[in-house]
């Protein structure tokens, strides 16, 4: 009788203890050679954005098969920041994804309020000296890396071949005949006649990250910052006098009547503008108007040429228990093949110089414009914390300055609340 029951309390410790050994091999499958399973949150871009995320993943499970899979999910955007704030929420409740894509502007506060890990270890340098200098820059925060973009942007001056001949005005075609400020307001006053403007500028947008996109170029144009170098100020920066000169050039523009706040989403296109400052991602929908024959040139400067840039980038969240495996997909979709295939899909500049080397039209106007400014005039949005503050206040200052309103003022008033925001992340 004692045998007996001796026999089965071995019985059951040696059951248990096999229970427990099974429940941490699948606790840890990663190291016992199970497939690690991510989780990844994509924004609903435009549909060929979509696909692009669905297939490139589909293709990374299967390079990847009984090692990782990824399971992506699509997010609606809606409208405002409403992807912003389904990240924050997550994050207050232990429910990011493994990996995220994210505006590049946000990057410095997802990195700066903890939302995202560093990948620097993961990079190869040979490999993230191939990216455009301003994707680096903007996927960097306090020198450490957390983002990686698959594709550019830009922003250029389209022009209506038509209108522009008929003033005899000839479009710079290489970087280095740019024109200046003088000369863009020259052209722009020359080519408005009647009821077709000189330009229009998309302020139909409304007060959005649309203006501080395109107007903060105007500033850095002109040797102007919106913080100091240690992006800790905004103080005798976002006001100082070579910002407020710049949005007081902006200014001029609509008091000479070049360019309406009321313009209509297409006046470009249906030709009531002879030129517009408008972003890359526009050219597809040009095909729609048949009548429209048009070309590109450089964003106009000040004192030093610069152009904007930025787009959606790939990180990795601090919430991951698998950052390793989580950084191979932040690379997979931002490796040449994934820059070459997305740029063809939009149409918006790659992120790589490699795969510029390899999209042949980037070689040749009107798209060569694109390739030049990315490679050597972009700069991107500064990388703070204080990012959604400072935007919004800067937008609304340049909306001012359209409507005619005191620059300084309401640069003061935007450093000033931007300051305020500054001082909750200081250590």
């Amino acid at each position: 009788m004692k045998k007996g029951v001796l026999l089965l309390f071995c019985l059951i410790f040696a059951f248990s203890m096999a229970g427990c050994s099974n429940d941490k091999q699948g606790a840890s499958g990663s190291e016992k050679g199970g497939e690690v399973k991510l989780k990844m949150w994509a924004h609903q871009g435009q549909p060929k954005e979509v696909d692009f995320y669905k297939k490139r993943i589909d293709e990374f499970n299967k390079e990847h098969k009984g090692k990782i899979n990824v399971k992506l999910d699509i997010i609606p955007s809606g409208t405002g920041h409403a992807y912003e704030d389904k990240i924050n929420a997550a994050a207050t409740s232990n429910g990011l994804p493994d990996v995220l894509d994210m505006d590049g502007p946000f990057v410095g506060n997802y990195a700066a309020t903890g939302i995202l890990s560093p990948i620097d270890d993961y990079v190869e340098k040979s490999d993230k000296q191939d990216f455009a200098k301003s994707i680096i820059q903007q996927g960097t925060y306090d020198g450490k890396l957390y983002a990686l973009g698959a594709m550019e942007s830009s922003i250029v001056v389209f022009y209506n071949k038509k209108l522009l001949k008929e003033a005899g005005i000839q479009a710079p075609e290489t970087l280095d005949k740019a024109w200046t400020w003088d000369q863009f307001m020259e052209a722009s006053k020359k080519l408005t006649k009647g009821d077709v403007r000189g330009l229009t500028m998309h302020m139909d947008l409304g007060v959005g990250e649309w203006l501080t996109y395109m107007g903060s170029v105007f500033v850095w144009s002109n040797d102007g910052l919106l913080l100091n170098n240690d992006r800790t100020k905004a103080e005798g920066y976002l006001n100082g006098p070579e910002s407020v000169e710049a949005l007081n050039y902006v200014k001029g523009l609509f008091k000479s009547k070049v360019v309406s706040v009321s313009n209509g989403p297409a006046d470009f296109e249906e030709g009531k503008a002879a030129m517009m400052i408008g972003g890359v991602w526009l050219i597809p929908g040009f095909e729609d108007y048949k009548n429209l024959d048009w070309e590109m040139t450089y964003f106009p400067y000040s004192k030093k040429k610069v152009s904007p840039s930025g787009s959606w980038a790939f990180g990795v969240s601090s919430q991951s228990q698998h950052p390793k495996e989580a950084a191979e997909v932040v690379k997979w979709m931002s490796n040449k093949d994934s820059v070459i295939e997305i740029s063809k899909i939009t149409g918006m500049p790659p992120a790589r110089e490699s795969a510029f080397k390899e999209i042949k039209e980037y070689d040749k106007l009107p798209k060569k414009v694109i390739k030049d400014q990315v490679l050597n005039t972009a700069k991107a949005r500064p990388a703070t914390p204080a990012y959604p503050v400072l935007s919004a206040k800067f937008a609304e200052a340049f909306q001012a300055a359209a409507l005619g309103q005191d620059v300084k003022q309401e640069l003061d008033k935007a450093a000033k609340d931007t300051d305020r925001e500054l001082e909750r992340f200081k250590k």
